[in-house]
């Protein structure tokens, strides 16, 4: 599944995970090990700008995935590889 940095502050990670009710985008906060969801609010707080209208928090994979790909483009994110 897609992962993305942002490469001027590399503390957070924002990937997708899969979730009880599909699919979802979270943040890894790599310095205390804390993830929580990518909801509006947590983008306020982290000052990340999400594509209108702000995705449902259960999906399917490939809105998942094309949705942290929009969210890459606006932010100047770089995709991280995976060992998945």
């Amino acid at each position: 599944m897609k992962k993305y940095i942002n490469p001027e502050n590399e503390r957070n990670q924002f990937m997708v995970r899969e979730t009880l009710n599909g699919y979802a985008i979270q943040v890894l906060n790599t310095s205390n090990g804390m993830m929580v969801a990518l909801t509006p609010q947590t983008a306020a707080m982290l000052q990340v700008r999400l594509p209108d209208p702000p995705l449902a928090q259960s999906c399917t994979l490939g809105t998942a995935e094309r949705y942290i790909d929009k969210c890459a483009a606006l932010n100047g994110w770089v995709a991280v590889e995976t060992q998945e």
